[in-house]
C-alpha cells in the first residue's frame, strides 16, 4: 500500500489469540467455577439491571412508606384491596408467552445473521493463490484486491455497527486511514450526489470483479479456471456483505420490542402493590419481609427483565454492550489480515525457514519441466 502499516493499524493494540483466551468462559464444573461464574461483574445480569433493582426497591419502599405513615383508614382500607386484586391477577398477565416468542425470534434472526457474516481472510487468500507466480505487477494487483476486499468489509459493517460509525464517520476518515484513496473516495462519494442506491461496499465488489476480469484478460491466472472459481468466491462475500446490510435494514418491528416492554414493566408495577398485608400483620416477623424484603415479588420480575435484556441484545448484537459483536476489533483483525495474506504472494518456505529438506527435489523438477521448454 502507499501508506505504512503505522498508519492503518494505529491503536491496534489486542492480540485475536490472546484477547479470546482471556474472554473463554470460566468453567462451571465444582463449587469454584460456580463462584466465579457468579461474582463476574463484566456482562452479567447484574450490571443489566442494576439501576432497574434500584428503581424497583425504591419504589416499593416508598408504597410501604406512603401505606404505613400516610394514608388514614379508608385510605389503607382501599390500598388493601388494590393489593389483594393484583395479587390475585398478577398471574394472569402471561409475560412467558410474550418473551418466548419475542426472543425465539430475535435469537433465530442473531443465529442466521452469524452464519452468512462475510469474512476477508477467503476472499483475499484465493486470490493469492490463483495467480502465477513472481508476475511484475503481481504484488501492486494483490495490494489492490486485498485493500478493496477490506473497504468493502468495512462499508458493509459501518451500516450496521454504531461503534465502527463512530470510528470511520464518513469516508474521508477512510482516506485518512489509508485504507481508501482520493480517487476511490470521489467515486464512491459521486453514488450520493446521483441518488444511486447501491450500497458503497456492492460497488467496491464490483471494482474487484473488473480487476479480476483485467487479470483475466492479461493471463494473470494460473489457471483458466482459477478466473470463474475466484469469482464464485467472491460473490459469496458479496453475498454475505448484501445480508448483512439487510440485517440492518429489515429490523425487527418495533411494535413488537414495544409491546414486550410494556408487559414486562406493567408486571412489574403490578408486583410492587400486589402483598398479602392483613396476613402479614398478623406476625410482626412476616410484616417486616412482606414491608421491607420483597424478595418473592420481585424475584419473578427480574427473571422476565434479564429474559428482555437478553432478546434485546439479540436485536442489535452490533452495539456497544459487553455481549455484543465487537466490530471494531474484527476491523482491526481483517486489516492485520489482509497485510498477512497479501504478503504470501511475495513469500516462500525458504524465505522463512532457509532451506528446506525438499530443496532438491524441488529443483530437480523445476529443471525437467525446463528441459522440454528448452528442446523446443
Amino acid at each position: 500500500m502507499n501508506v505504512t502499516k503505522s498508519q492503518v493499524l494505529r491503536n491496534v493494540s489486542e492480540v485475536p489469540s490472546v484477547l479470546a483466551f482471556s474472554q473463554t468462559a470460566p468453567d462451571a464444573g465444582g463449587f469454584g467455577g460456580c463462584m466465579s461464574i457468579l461474582l463476574r461483574w463484566k456482562g452479567s445480569i447484574y450490571k443489566t439491571i442494576w439501576k432497574d433493582l434500584l428503581v424497583y426497591y425504591g419504589l416499593y419502599y416508598l408504597i410501604t412508606i406512603i401505606h404505613n405513615y400516610v394514608l388514614d383508614e379508608d385510605g389503607k382500607r382501599a390500598f388493601v384491596a388494590l393489593a389483594k386484586y393484583c395479587l390475585k391477577n398478577s398471574n394472569s398477565i402471561n409475560v412467558m408467552i410474550m418473551l418466548t416468542f419475542f426472543t425465539t425470534t430475535a435469537l433465530h434472526r442473531l443465529f442466521a445473521m452469524q452464519t452468512m457474516i462475510p469474512g476477508t481472510a477467503k476472499v483475499i487468500t484465493f486470490f493469492v493463490l490463483s495467480l502465477k507466480p513472481y508476475l511484475p505487477e503481481g504484488p501492486i494487483v494483490v495490494e489492490q484486491f486485498a485493500r478493496w476486499t477490506v473497504l468493502a468489509w468495512i462499508l458493509t459493517f459501518r451500516v450496521v455497527s454504531k461503534p465502527l460509525r463512530t470510528m470511520f464517520p464518513d469516508i474521508i476518515s477512510l482516506q485518512v486511514a489509508g485504507i481508501i484513496k482520493e480517487k476511490e473516495r470521489l467515486l464512491l462519494e459521486r453514488v450520493e450526489t446521483e441518488r444511486n442506491k447501491t450500497p458503497r461496499a456492492l460497488m467496491v465488489i464490483d471494482w474487484m470483479l473488473l480487476l479480476m476480469k483485467e487479470s483475466s484478460v492479461h493471463n494473470r491466472f494460473a489457471e483458466k479456471s482459477n478466473y470463474l472459481k475466484a469469482v464464485e468466491v467472491l460473490m459469496t462475500f458479496k453475498k454475505g456483505c448484501g445480508n448483512t446490510i439487510k440485517f440492518a435494514t429489515k429490523n425487527m418491528p418495533y411494535a413488537l420490542i414495544q409491546a414486550v416492554i410494556i408487559v414486562v414493566y406493567t408486571y412489574g408495577l403490578v408486583t410492587l402493590i400486589a402483598r398479602n398485608v392483613e396476613e402479614a400483620s398478623s406476625c410482626v416477623f412476616v410484616e417486616v419481609i412482606v414491608n421491607y424484603i420483597p424478595i418473592i415479588p420481585s424475584m419473578q420480575f427480574f427473571v422476565f427483565l434479564v429474559w428482555l435484556n437478553f432478546g434485546r441484545v439479540a436485536v442489535n448484537p452490533f452495539g456497544t454492550d459487553d455481549d455484543d459483536i465487537d466490530v471494531t476489533l474484527l476491523f482491526k483483525t481483517h486489516v492485520q489480515d489482509s497485510f498477512r495474506l497479501a504478503s504470501l504472494y511475495s513469500q516462500d518456505l525458504e524465505q522463512i525457514f532457509g532451506q528446506m529438506p525438499q530443496h532438491q527435489h524441488n529443483q530437480e523438477s523445476s529443471l525437467q519441466s525446463a528441459a522440454p521448454m528448452q528442446n523446443q
